[in-house]
């Protein structure tokens, strides 16, 4: 009786321990579960409070304004140039770090693609030009500007230096040349050559992903293109550093007689976005648009996009 009894007390302790078991798993796959669908609301509401700042940036580039320029940030700014007065007036900016809304904050950053270079429009020279200005060795020039031309070009015949289809088929993760223009710059880091590092840039040197847009423009704004870029168009130091010391103090109204013919503008309708969406200070989603302003057949300004990506997200 004693043994049926103590067999009996092990059996009960037995199924108490498989319970506790039981519901401990239960418990942590219901947090587990919990924890995943949190991590997914707030990855969603993140995403959408990065197109709300798209969407603020776009209240900022509708402004009666015909001159973009930076200010002593370096933060894109807009004039509106009234007449009679030599000095354009700046509008004021909407706030654009943190800014809160609903669960979390969005910030944005709006750069004016008009102060890049043209990897669709630039010719083999300007490549070469800019290239040298980011201290790209003279092979390494080389690749990149053949590779570029032959991954625009139509057919699968590679340049000396060049790389079409058959080079991309044989990486780890293949792929075919586009044979067509580029349709938007983080595409360069397909091209053969083009490093992250050099897309990115490293020591605080500006990347070449930020110094080139994917748009067919024709000229650069004056106000708003980074030194190295002023230099890829032929302006030697002296004038770049008057240039950026300059337009700090006030932007450029026009484009200054010396610099006339030399491909220069003062003002945009062309912008890039990036935004950023932040949720309990955990969830990070990022967008990049690219927009177009304009005028509608009543002459009100609207905004094409022209593009629209996801960032890297943290």
């Amino acid at each position: 009786m004693t043994s049926e009894r103590g067999f009996a007390l092990i059996a009960v302790m037995l199924v108490l321990a498989l319970l506790a078991v039981v519901v401990t798993e239960f418990a942590f796959s219901a947090r587990l579960e919990a924890s995943m669908v949190r991590a997914y609301r707030d990855g969603v509401q993140a995403r959408h409070l990065a197109e709300a700042g798209v969407q603020q940036a776009i209240r900022e580039i509708l402004s009666q304004s015909q001159i973009a320029a930076l200010d002593e940030d370096g933060q894109l700014v807009f004039y509106r140039a009234l007449p009679g007065q030599t000095t354009p007036l700046r509008l004021p900016a909407l706030p654009r770090t943190r800014v809160g809304l609903g669960p979390g904050e969005f910030s944005y950053r709006i750069s004016d693609e008009t102060a890049r270079i043209s990897v669709n429009g630039a010719g083999p020279d300007r490549l070469e030009q800019l290239l040298a200005a980011l201290e790209v060795e003279r092979v390494q020039r080389d690749i990149i500007k053949d590779s570029m031309l032959d991954w625009r070009d139509t057919n699968e015949l590679h340049r000396v230096h060049g790389a079409e289809s058959d080079f991309y088929l044989r990486l780890p993760v293949p792929y075919r040349s586009r044979n067509g223009n580029i349709q938007d710059v983080s595409e360069l880091l397909q091209i053969r050559g083009v490093t992250r590092e050099l897309y990115v840039g490293v020591d605080g040197r500006p990347g070449l992903g930020d110094l080139v847009t994917a748009l067919g423009v024709t000229t650069v704004n004056l106000n708003t293109a980074r030194p190295l870029v002023l230099k890829a168009l032929g302006l030697s130091d002296a004038e770049i550093a008057d240039v950026v010391r300059t337009r700090v103090r006030a932007p450029y109204p026009s484009v200054p007689g010396r610099f006339a013919g030399r491909g220069f503008t003062v003002g945009s309708s062309s912008f890039r976005i990036e935004a950023e969406g932040v949720v309990a200070g955990v969830a990070h989603r990022r967008v990049v648009a690219v927009v177009q302003r304009g005028a509608d057949q009543q002459s009100r300004l609207e905004v094409a996009i022209v593009s629209w990506r996801p960032g890297d997200d943290e």
